[in-house]
């Protein structure tokens, strides 16, 4: 049995979208993070930097094994069923660069904005700024590598689940932002009507 420890936001989301999307039963522990629960010394055993999501999967004999960050997720699961990562060895190098810029670029890069623009006491221009075109940076790249192919790595696979949360979210607080990229548009849509993202989506509820 799989235990997923998560949240409602973006990062978190990812992890319930790949587990929706290979099949495997999981429980759902909501970590509350205004109480401070990924703060407790058994939430740091399975994430040490207590952030989300995290999972700790049981094994044969009593064994646990952990993970944690949305990246180690996707990867450890798609390596674990093959599936959601392409065969050929130029796709997998090409969806494994939108996979890391999803976990590496794009969802960072999101979080800061949200924390410079909305969250912090004052708002500072240069870090709003900065971070702002960064994003532009990203939405710019995804969209034009969308022109080209259905879904990043080609075939739909762990690079779209890494990019498609904080797209979502993006375009539920951007209003119309999504219209400036059609490409990352039509992608969005198709994503979003695939029924396992559907239930990734809700959870936690």
């Amino acid at each position: 049995m799989l235990t997923l420890y998560t949240f409602p936001t973006p990062n978190g989301r990812k992890a319930s979208v790949m587990l929706e999307e290979v099949g495997l039963p999981y429980k759902v522990h909501r970590v509350d993070l205004q109480a401070g629960e990924n703060k407790r010394p058994e939430f740091l055993a399975t994430s040490p930097i207590t952030k989300i999501p995290a999972l700790v999967e049981e094994l044969p004999g009593g064994k646990a094994r952990r993970l944690f960050g949305s990246g180690a997720i996707l990867l450890h699961f798609a390596e674990r069923t093959g599936r959601l990562l392409p065969e050929s060895l130029d796709d997998r190098a090409e969806a494994m660069s939108w996979f890391m810029l999803g976990v590496s670029d794009l969802g960072p890069t999101a979080v800061d904005m949200m924390r410079f623009s909305v969250r912090a006491p004052e708002k500072i221009p240069y870090a709003i700024d900065l971070y702002k075109g960064e994003l532009m940076r990203c939405y710019g790249a995804l969209d034009e590598r969308l022109g080209a192919v259905e879904f990043l790595g080609n075939s739909y696979s762990i690079a779209d689940i890494a990019c498609f949360p904080f797209i979502a979210a993006a375009a539920v607080a951007g209003g119309s932002l999504l219209d400036r990229f059609p490409n990352l548009k039509r992608w969005h849509d198709a994503v979003a009507a695939r029924p396992a993202v559907q239930r990734g989506m809700r959870i936690p509820d």
